[in-house]
């Protein structure tokens, strides 16, 4: 054999039963934290292959279904006009036109548009609050909102009676715009 196993096995002889226990509980514990540490990096990459599985997976059916939303995409496109979508700009003095029309511009607060841009068209988010509107105000308002849909969606509506007269209400609306990018698709 070697001279560095002899070694080995004269160091071993010349120990004590108390000894070998000890030096056998030691190996015993290095080879404990040597193989937590080896499985704790297996199940790391066994955790990262799976979730890569799961999201080519993901992939691959959006990919597999890339012909049925390309259709839903061409038939939405057709039942809209994209000469009557609303940029940002449009779309606030549209709803400021609106609002004239229905005699409320004194009591309304039109914040400004919040647009998050996409690859086929941009979508235009507005708040506008009314303070101590009728009743009536309210439901021409609305109707008037609704003659302008698909263009222009009342995504939510907050009435609250007022505090100072219950008989009128304070109205909080968001509304909901796009705007084609391409104006050929």
């Amino acid at each position: 054999m070697t001279p560095y196993l002899d070694k080995l096995r004269a160091l071993y002889k010349r120990m004590t039963l108390r000894e070998k226990c000890l030096a056998l509980l030691f190996l015993l514990v290095i080879l404990f934290l040597w193989t937590n540490h080896w499985m704790g990096r297996l199940s790391t990459w066994n955790n990262a292959r799976n979730l890569a599985a799961v999201e080519l997976q993901t992939q691959q059916q959006w990919i597999d279904r890339t012909d049925f939303y390309s259709q839903a995409v061409n038939a939405a496109l057709q039942r809209v006009d994209p000469s009557k979508t609303y940029a940002a700009a449009q779309l606030s003095g549209r709803v400021d036109s609106l609002i004239r029309q229905s005699g409320l511009s004194n009591q309304a607060d039109i914040n400004p548009v919040d647009t998050r841009e996409g690859e086929i068209f941009n979508n235009h988010e507005l708040r506008v609050r009314l303070s101590r509107i009728s009743i009536a105000q309210l439901i021409q308002l609305n109707n008037l909102f609704s003659k302008e849909a698909p263009y222009i969606n009342l995504k939510s509506v907050r009435i609250e009676k007022n505090a100072r007269n219950p008989e009128q209400l304070d109205v909080r609306y968001e509304i909901n715009s796009f705007d084609l990018k391409d104006l050929n698709l």
